[in-house]
């Protein structure tokens, strides 16, 4: 009977909140409604614990990195065009994040079904985009609570182009507390006016990690990866077909400075940037900008002749057509490991020469496997030996609205090939072949077969080579200087410093003074590959003293053990002869540990390596270690089969040990009461992952991005007095030796956010092994 009365008592309850004519108390009838249901004997439903955010969040989504490419995508599926990804006062947890774009926007309707339902299925019911037919990028309907992984305060802020005015929704996660059901909790939604004609903002506030530039470009990358990169052109954004896609642009940045964009991500690293143009008299020139070829700036703009045999012979359809083009010589150390695998993919796809007229872009010339200019061919047939195929250059031709010389099919998909399409790709090709043709030639490399009278630029000692060229600079400098002030008049002699601050003659030698400069800075470089060098054969020495070693072992095994046999137990001898064996047996754990490592590479074989089998013997050796410096190391590793690309065993030996004496020395400047190491390893999307974490005196955020660079070092700890050893692993090469492992295998070494009650954070990512690979060798 009280069960009975108890719901007779929540039916009146409900009944008189329903008949008030007052405003209604939703959350309330809502959850009279869930309380009443209980009294179901027949039926039981689910029911959301509002913990379950919290997992969507923060375990679904491992690394915040990753969350904000989410968030990205769901602007992409928008029909986005453009996206800004703005970071403030991130050097420490508590920053804020507004990720910005000019997409479609949300309706009512669409943030509340949308938007605000747990794994929504509208990305299954409409796998395109409505305008530009965009396959979607985010398919899982969680992507939303990437915000949560991020911080504990979202504002969105969403308007359509139809709409008089924008919506506004405030969602605090912190309430969405364990043990709480998910459907009891309210977010107001507010009209407030508009602040764009269209498109979704996102303040994410009190975020959870610190963020570097190096995790904000990582963004980029991983939003690259499966997103169009905006068309080339700052015309094109227009199409000759209707709805085409005109690309998608990511600009992030940090406190207002520019971090990673199209232009500092792809652009910036080109070797070259080359242009060419047909003024209004058919006159054609190229010429070479932006060059990290250092001799190519210099050079003013050539003129191309249409023909082969004569010169100055001018283009008579090409008036106002220009060209531009970013060039980049893979695999060769011209372009920064951390950018140049994900641009070389980038350019299997997206490479090539494409073709504008009238600001609108005509297909398919530019597409995948499109050669309209004949660079492939050209490479091909060795026409010019410098790498020139459509994947080394990403670039546009652009025909000006009033040339009509060009017909287009009637298909509206390319021109007919008449003689102004024959000079167009003459003219394109031969700006394209002469610039490539030029950069050869200053680095020293042979442009075509037919070249007789070809030389190796650089002679064998590079150090001198450098030195001399720059001493040569700095003497024409001088002597352009000294001429210059030898012409002044003697009226002017008072006003020598303005006319040596203006004249252009003044800026040409202060100029070549710059080349010297960075001329003799490039022999660092040598000083470190010197360095390097040492290191390596010292390496040899070390593998040699290790197989030596190995053979006397024996004998301090069977010498101890007959010392501890014959003399008294209770003596002081027994005691230390007791102390020496477990000595020797630490020893010879390292001995067989580095004499194992040595052999496996003597063949020189690369081979997948399972990260198991590289953690645990290199956590067993260093046991001895850890015990006197009073570390305490706990491996974590998720899955198995964590097989990466094929590698030496030794290289991930050099890893481990570097890391390891780096965390050993930042716990003891910190002088902890125990160390602690934490290396986890796992498997990440298409990567192997390590993390080397320890509580130590951590790096500080302005140094973060310069501990890989060589010689970089920091002080000893405090009162320690460093050790012919010490010094030698304290040259500032360990990390720097450690990023070119890992980059040599197309993977990324960074310091990530560190969890809680650790410092520093390591984060090693390696290629996986393909499935081939894995299959060749049985694994």
């Amino acid at each position: 009977m009280d069960q009975l009365r108890t719901e007779q008592e929540i039916r009146n309850e409900l009944a008189s909140l329903l008949q008030n004519n007052e405003v209604a108390n939703y959350s309330k009838i809502l959850s009279l409604s869930s309380e009443l249901a209980k009294f179901d004997k027949d039926n039981i439903r689910f029911s959301v614990d509002a913990g379950v955010i919290d997992r969507l969040g923060k375990e679904l989504v491992a690394r915040h990195e990753t969350a904000v490419s989410e968030l990205v995508k769901n602007a992409y599926d928008a029909d986005a065009i453009n996206v800004s990804i703005q970071f403030s006062n991130v050097d420490r947890i508590g920053g804020s994040l507004i990720i910005d774009d000019d997409g479609d926007g949300m309706t009512r309707d669409q943030l509340i079904n949308g938007f605000m339902r747990i794994s929504s299925t509208s990305k299954i019911h409409e796998p395109v985009s409505p305008i530009y037919k965009r396959s979607r990028a985010g398919k899982k309907g969680i992507g939303r609570f990437s915000t949560q992984r991020l911080g504990d305060i979202l504002t969105i802020i969403s308007q359509t182009k139809d709409c008089q005015t924008a919506l506004k929704i405030v969602v605090d996660w912190s309430r969405y507390r364990i043990d709480d059901d998910i459907f009891f909790i309210s977010n107001k939604i507010e009209e407030i006016p508009k602040v764009k004609v269209q498109g979704t903002t996102l303040i994410i506030e009190k975020l959870r990690d610190s963020w570097s530039e190096t995790m904000i470009k990582r963004i980029y990358r991983y939003a690259i990866d499966v997103i169009q990169p905006f068309p080339l052109s700052q015309n094109d954004i227009k199409s000759d077909k209707e709805n085409s896609d005109p690309g998608f642009e990511i600009v992030c940045t940090k406190d207002s400075k520019e971090v990673a964009s199209q232009q500092t991500m792809i652009y910036e690293n080109a070797v070259a940037e080359i242009e060419g143009f047909v003024d209004e008299n058919g006159v054609a020139f190229w010429e070479i900008k932006n060059s990290r070829i250092a001799d190519t700036n210099t050079q003013k703009a050539q003129k191309i002749s249409k023909s082969d045999k004569e010169e100055d012979v001018k283009f008579l359809f090409l008036n106002n057509v220009r060209l531009r083009a970013y060039y980049y010589i893979f695999n060769k150390g011209l372009i920064p490991k951390q950018s140049e695998s994900y641009i070389l993919g980038l350019s299997e796809e997206y490479g090539g020469i494409r073709l504008y007229r009238n600001k609108f872009r005509i297909l398919p010339y530019g597409e995948p496997q499109n050669d309209w200019l004949g660079l492939d061919e050209s490479v091909r047939k060795r026409k010019i030996l410098a790498v020139h195929g459509n994947n080394n250059f990403f670039g546009f031709v652009e025909i000006g609205g009033d040339n009509l010389n060009f017909k287009e099919l009637s298909s509206r998909e390319g021109l007919f090939n008449n003689d102004a399409y024959e000079e167009l790709i003459t003219f394109a090709y031969k700006a394209i072949g002469s610039a490539v043709s030029r950069i050869a030639s200053e680095r020293g490399i042979k442009v075509s077969t037919g070249q007789k009278d070809w030389e190796p630029k650089y002679s064998r000692d590079p150090k001198m080579a450098i030195i001399r060229t720059a001493d040569d600079l700095d003497k024409i400098a001088n002597d352009l200087e000294r001429d210059f002030l030898k012409n002044l008049p003697p009226f002017e002699e008072e006003k020598n410093n303005e006319n040596y601050e203006s004249h252009s003659d003044q800026n040409k030698y202060e100029h070549i003074r710059v080349h010297a400069k960075n001329l003799r800075d490039a022999v660092d470089n040598i000083e470190e590959l010197n360095m390097i060098r040492v290191l390596a054969g010292l390496g040899l020495v070390i593998g040699e003293f290790t197989h030596e070693i190995m053979n006397y072992l024996g004998v301090f095994d069977i010498d101890t053990k007959y010392i501890l046999s014959h003399v008294d137990r209770a003596s002081e001898e027994y005691r230390r002869a007791e102390r020496l064996t477990n000595t020797f047996d630490s020893f010879k754990v390292y001995a067989s540990y580095f004499d194992e490592t040595i052999s496996q590479n003597v063949n020189q074989e690369l081979r997948p390596i399972e990260i198991r089998d590289v953690i645990k013997p290199f956590v067993k050796t260093i046991a001895p270690d850890r015990e006197r410096n009073n570390i305490i190391m706990t491996p974590d590793i998720k899955g198995y089969g964590l097989f990466t690309c094929k590698m030496h065993t030794s290289e991930w030996a050099s890893i481990l040990f570097n890391l390891y004496s780096n965390s050993k020395k930042a716990i003891k400047r910190a002088n902890v009461d125990s160390g602690q190491i934490l290396v986890r390893a796992g498997k990440e999307n298409e990567s192997i992952f390590i993390e080397f974490i320890d509580n130590g005196d951590g790096i500080p955020v302005e140094n973060r991005e310069k501990i890989f660079n060589a010689f970089f070092t920091t002080s000893s700890p405090k009162g320690h007095k460093a050790s012919s050893t010490d010094e030698l692993t304290g040259t500032g090469l360990g990390l720097k030796i450690v990023r070119d492992i890992v980059e040599s295998y197309k993977g990324e070494i960074s310091v990530e956010n560190a969890p809680e009650g650790f410092s520093t954070n390591f984060r090693i990512s390696i290629p996986v092994a393909k499935p081939e690979e894995i299959k060749e060798y049985e694994l």
